[in-house]
């Protein structure tokens, strides 16, 4: 049995989304841009985000990312307009809660904010230089150092791959719709099978929207966060000396915030699962 024959059957029960691939790009991007690291949009008007827990708290977080939804291609349910951005802290998780489950969606060391409506006057905005700074002692630590544009290219249709929590279900289903020889396990499968699916995973050095990819479990296999079911953005690790792009979860790891399909919808990004895990 040819293995897209089963992944062809799968769709009926775990079907491809769009996706908008972002391709990493050095460069000085502009304070509206969709970019990695840098100057975020902020007015003045608004409190800048800070840590809540541990040596953090009190601290300024860190521009992870900024997406401006004005420039880029439109997928059912995002954003069509403003600016959404996510936040960490220097810290050795990068942000991330150290509890699993439920903690991982508390915004104590990460916040994700949405600017609905952008203020174009930048007199209004935070400068470079009016950006908070950390003062503590603790060193930080980001996943990039530098910043980096983002390029969206068009929209696409994303497969499922083999580590979203909902794959194996959806893939021993439609095997044994197609095979005289059923299994009740995915690890029951052979290893050319399992490996051949590892190959088909899909890289791309950013994304919005489509399936997210996990070098350890996908965190919400724990039921009460399994409600996350969209993946609002994720970064791979991306590094190129020649371009000099320096991107790194730990060891070729992958940062990921997942959310509601509903609370998407509602433009309300107060529930977001925040994941970095590396191999």
């Amino acid at each position: 049995m040819e293995i897209r024959q089963i992944l062809n059957k799968m769709t009926d029960h775990l079907p491809p989304v769009p996706a908008i691939r972002l391709t990493v790009e050095k460069g000085e991007p502009g304070l509206f841009d969709s970019k990695i690291g840098g100057t975020p949009y902020f007015p003045k008007a608004m409190e800048y985000p800070r840590g809540r827990v541990n040596e953090f708290k009190g601290q300024p977080l860190t521009l992870l990312a900024q997406l401006n939804f004005d420039k880029l291609p439109h997928i059912p349910d995002f954003p069509t307009k403003g600016i959404l951005q996510f936040f960490i802290a220097a810290d050795d998780l990068y942000g991330m809660s150290p509890e699993y489950g439920e903690g991982m969606t508390r915004q104590d060391n990460f916040r994700v904010i949405y600017h609905e409506n952008i203020i174009t006057d930048e007199t209004q905005l935070l400068s470079r230089d009016e950006i908070p700074k950390y003062s503590g002692d603790e060193e930080c630590l980001l996943p990039f150092s530098g910043e980096y544009k983002l390029t969206a290219q068009e929209p696409v249709k994303m497969p499922a791959n083999m580590w979203d929590y909902r794959f194996a279900d959806a893939f021993v289903k439609a095997y044994n719709e197609l095979s005289d020889e059923p299994v009740e396990d995915f690890w029951e499968l052979d290893d050319d099978i399992t490996d051949a699916l590892y190959d088909l995973i899909d890289f791309p050095d950013a994304v919005i929207g489509g399936y997210p990819v996990f070098t350890q479990d996908d965190p919400r296999m724990s039921e009460d966060v399994s409600d996350c079911d969209t993946l609002l953005f994720e970064l791979d690790s991306v590094f190129d000396n020649e371009q000099g792009i320096d991107i790194m979860w730990g060891d070729m790891g992958t940062g990921s915030f997942m959310i509601p399909r509903k609370n998407l919808k509602a433009l309300d990004f107060s529930r977001v699962l925040y994941n970095y895990d590396c191999s």
